[in-house]
């Protein structure tokens, strides 16, 4: 009888743990989808705020105005003076500032106020001269599940916009077109992108990643112009989804 009443208090302190231990999980889980839901909001309200303060539209393209859009960058410095860039691709949600910090960790958790996000924001690699003048200029972003930042790379690498792609680059001087050359899916050890390559090291390393890509793109740019890789995860969070675009000179 001991026995069998030591097994029922065993089991019913069992069940109370468990209950206990699934009520934890569940406060937790709510906790980082309150935050998750705070920070797309935030996003969102930052990104009306800012487009309209420092963005307008180019309705024609000149000489004097390269590109779609206008940016505003002492207004932008004047939020954020870490901002180095803009960056825009047509027909999809990819409209924004660009910054640049001495480590690669800072903006992957801070928005344009430097407060902090789980969305993040869309930085330079530190290693990455400002005025995009390596072989190979690195952007980061994250893929968020609203489709916001960079999450719509995925539908270069898929395919959804084409095999004509032209990314913008708006620079504090200069505006910088590119042309995307390939899109591709690759394991998350970034010491494969190259920078600055010796001796017809461009050429292999395009070479190498069209093999690769998943789309066959139509550009007219010279591979021997400067280029540009925009990196971020794919929809697991395991891989990374790895943009290459040319620039038009």
């Amino acid at each position: 009888m001991k026995g069998k009443h030591f097994k029922k208090n065993e089991i019913h302190f069992f069940r109370k743990a468990l209950i206990l231990i699934l009520a934890i999980i569940f406060i937790i889980s709510l906790v980082v989808i309150i935050f998750w839901l705070k920070s797309n909001i935030q996003l969102s309200k930052i990104e009306k705020e800012v487009i309209e303060q420092v963005v307008t539209e180019n309705n024609e393209e000149s000489e004097e105005k390269k590109g779609s859009i206008s940016v505003d960058f002492q207004k932008l410095s004047e939020i954020n003076s870490d901002v180095i860039g803009w960056i825009y691709i047509k027909n999809t949600d990819i409209n924004y500032p660009i910054f640049q910090t001495d480590d690669n960790e800072y903006y992957l958790k801070r928005d344009i106020y430097k407060n902090y996000s789980s969305c993040g924001s869309i930085f330079l690699d530190c290693n990455s001269n400002i005025d995009f003048s390596d072989d190979n200029t690195i952007i980061y972003g994250h893929n968020l599940k609203n489709q916001k930042m960079f999450a719509d790379l995925a539908k270069i690498y898929n395919g959804e916009l084409g095999e004509s792609i032209e990314i913008e680059i708006y620079l504090k001087t200069q505006v910088k077109i590119y042309e995307v050359i390939t899109s591709y899916e690759e394991e998350p050890n970034l010491e494969i992108i190259e920078r600055n390559f010796k001796e017809n090291g461009k050429e292999e390393y395009i070479n190498k990643n069209m093999e690769k890509s998943k789309v066959k793109f139509k550009y007219t740019a010279s591979l021997t112009n400067n280029i540009i890789t925009l990196v971020t995860c794919d929809s697991t969070g395991k891989n990374r989804i790895v943009v290459t675009a040319v620039e038009k000179i």
